[in-house]
């Protein structure tokens, strides 16, 4: 492979010899203009047969790769694979989802009171639109108890009564 490093221009390597400054090699977006040419040539523009071409597939995928080779990273909370900023954006994403999820679950809580178990808490959270797992349930709800929302009122299972309202 080349470096680009060694090679010394000041136009673009798309080829539309637009000027670039010192150390770049693209215009700005002609990297996906070039990109887009390469795949049109060789590869019928299609990122598939690039990817099958390298030996990559549904059941061998680049992804994997990136993280054992490339410097991507794999998601602590789910199958998401990505550079290290995009890690850091999807967290955010998911972060605030959680966050969300949580608010609505505890004003559900408030608002109707009574007795909750994990079901009625993954109900709620459904028809708000979430998907929640039932680890998450249980752990929203020991947190709300925690802080004085909650008393957990069977001590062999997951149930709980709202406190405070």
């Amino acid at each position: 492979m080349t470096d680009t490093n060694a090679v010394s221009t000041d136009r673009c390597y798309c080829g539309c010899r637009t000027e670039v400054a010192y150390g770049r090699t693209f215009a700005a977006g002609h990297d996906k203009v070039a990109e887009a040419a390469y795949l049109a040539v060789h590869h019928n523009g299609s990122v598939a047969e690039l990817l099958v071409s390298q030996g990559y597939g549904p059941d061998n995928p680049v992804t994997d790769a990136a993280v054992e080779k490339g410097g991507w990273q794999k998601c602590d909370h789910c199958d998401y694979k990505g550079a290290p900023a995009s890690i850091r954006n999807h967290m955010a994403k998911v972060q605030k989802a959680e966050n969300n999820q949580r608010q609505s679950l505890e004003k559900s809580l408030r608002a109707l009171g009574g007795t909750w178990d994990p079901s009625r808490g993954m109900q709620t959270l459904s028809d708000a639109g979430y998907h929640p797992s039932e680890k998450y349930i249980r752990d929203v709800y020991r947190k709300l108890a925690a802080s004085g929302l909650l008393e957990k009122v069977d001590e062999n299972r997951a149930i709980y009564f709202v406190t405070e309202q």
